[in-house]
C-alpha cells in the first residue's frame, strides 16, 4: 500500500472571510524563502514505501509560480520513492488559463479541484471572494484539459437560496465534472465571516432551509449519475480522490509545509502555522512540528471509525488488526448508542442514510463510546 504526500502552499492573493485555513498574503519573495524550505523539510523525511499519490492545497497553489511548482514536484520525486497514479493540484478560476493548464499537466498533476464555492457573485462578494465573469469559459476549458476535474461548492453562505443552489447544479450538469465536493458551511470556526455574523452585520440561512437545500442536492446529484461515497464527496465510476480516501481510510500520508499534517506508523504530527518559526527549525535541520502523538490501540481504532464512518463503504473491523476483546465491546456499545444510525454487514459498520444525515451528533456519540472504552482497558 502506497504513502500518500500532502504539500500546503499557504499564498492567496487575499483571505476569503469564511476560511480558517493557514494563508498568507502572496509575493514572491517570501514564496521563494518558503520554497526553499518546503525543499529541506522533503529531504529530511524517508517513505516507509512508495508515494503514490500527491496533493498540493492551501491557500493557492494554483498562484504558485510554474517554476518553482515544477522544481518542487521534481524534488518529492528525487527525494521520495514515487510511482504517482494521481496528483492533485487546488485552484482559484482566476488562474483557469490555457497557460496554467497545460503546465500543470506537464508537471505532472493528474486532476485539478476548483474551488467555485458558488455560482451566484454576490455570495462571493459577500465573502471577499471576487470570481472573473468568463467563470464558465474558465470551467469549460479546465474540463478539455484535465481527465479529472472536481469543483467545490459550500452550502450555507449569508444570501443562500433555492434559486442560488439550482445554478450551482445547472452549473454542475453543463459543465459536467468527474468529482464534486459539496459541503456545509462549518459556523463553528473563528472566522472574519462569523465575526460579521455575530456583531449582525449579515446573517446565515436557517439551518432549517439549509437541511432542505441539502436534500435537493442530494436528489440532483444523484440523477446526473453522480455517487455519494463520502459525506461531502460525490463521484462519478473511478474519479474517487485517491489521496483523500488515505485521509478516510487511516492510512499512512506525510505532509509538508505550514500546517501541514501527517500520519505514518500510529504517529500522527501536525507542522506549525507559524511561517517564520517553519523555516527557522527547518534551516536548523529540526523537523516544524507543532503537535505530535503517537497512538495506542484505542485511539487508533476510533481515529480510524471517526474517519471511516464519513465514507458510504464504512469501515470494515476485519481489516482492522485489534484484539477481539476491544472490537467486540466497540460493536456492542455502538449498537446500544447509535444503532439507529448504524447499518452493520458481516463485519463491517457504516452510517445509513440517517446516520450521513447526523453525522457530527453520531461522532459525538463515538466520542463518549472513547472514553468509556478507554476506562474499561485502563483498569
Amino acid at each position: 500500500m502506497g504513502v500518500g504526500a500532502y504539500v500546503h502552499i499557504p499564498f492567496c492573493a487575499r483571505k476569503c472571510s469564511y476560511c480558517d485555513f493557514c494563508t498568507i498574503q502572496f509575493d514572491r519573495e517570501s514564496v521563494e524563502a518558503y520554497h526553499d524550505s518546503l525543499k529541506k523539510e522533503i529531504e529530511m523525511y524517508e517513505v516507509p514505501g512508495i508515494v503514490d499519490t500527491l496533493y498540493f492545497g492551501g491557500g493557492s497553489p494554483s498562484l504558485y509560480p510554474i517554476d518553482l511548482m515544477e522544481e518542487i514536484v521534481s524534488h518529492i520525486n528525487l527525494s521520495l520513492g514515487t510511482d504517482v497514479s494521481e496528483a492533485t493540484i487546488e485552484a482559484n478560476p482566476w488562474e483557469l488559463d490555457k497557460e496554467h493548464l497545460l503546465a500543470w499537466r506537464s508537471t505532472g498533476f493528474t486532476r485539478l479541484s476548483v474551488g467555485v464555492q458558488s455560482s451566484e457573485r454576490s455570495i462571493l462578494e459577500r465573502c471577499d471572494r471576487p470570481v472573473p465573469a468568463d467563470l464558465m469559459g474558465r470551467l469549460f476549458l479546465s474540463r478539455d484539459t484535465f481527465d479529472n476535474l472536481n469543483l467545490d461548492f459550500i452550502l450555507g453562505l449569508p444570501g443562500e437560496n433555492r434559486e442560488n443552489v439550482i445554478a450551482n447544479l445547472e452549473l454542475i450538469k453543463e459543465v459536467s465534472p468527474d468529482h464534486i465536493s459539496y459541503y456545509i458551511f462549518d459556523s463553528d470556526h473563528e472566522t472574519e465571516l462569523m465575526r460579521r455574523v455575530h456583531d449582525a452585520i449579515i446573517e446565515l440561512p436557517d439551518s432549517e432551509a439549509i437541511a432542505e437545500l441539502h436534500d435537493m442536492v442530494l436528489e440532483s446529484l444523484a440523477s446526473m449519475g453522480y455517487k455519494r461515497y463520502e459525506i461531502s464527496s460525490w463521484a462519478k465510476d473511478g474519479s474517487e480522490c485517491l489521496h483523500n480516501l488515505k485521509y478516510w481510510r487511516n492510512e499512512e500520508y506525510l505532509g509538508f509545509g505550514v500546517s501541514a499534517g501527517g500520519h505514518l506508523d500510529r504517529k500522527r504530527y501536525v507542522n506549525t502555522e507559524d511561517l517564520q518559526l517553519y523555516s527557522s527549525l527547518v534551516n536548523q535541520k529540526i523537523k516544524p512540528i507543532a503537535e505530535f502523538a503517537e497512538n495506542d490501540a484505542v485511539q487508533e481504532l476510533f481515529e480510524t471509525l471517526f474517519m471511516g464512518l464519513r465514507l458510504a463503504e464504512g469501515v470494515d473491523l476485519s481489516d482492522l488488526v485489534y484484539s477481539r476483546e476491544l472490537l467486540s465491546l466497540l460493536v456492542s456499545k455502538i449498537k446500544t448508542r447509535i444503532g439507529d444510525y448504524i447499518s452493520s454487514d458481516e463485519g463491517t459498520i457504516k452510517l445509513n442514510d440517517s446516520g450521513m444525515d447526523v453525522s457530527r451528533r453520531v461522532l459525538q456519540q463515538l466520542l463518549d463510546i472513547k472514553e468509556e472504552i478507554e476506562i474499561a482497558f485502563s483498569t
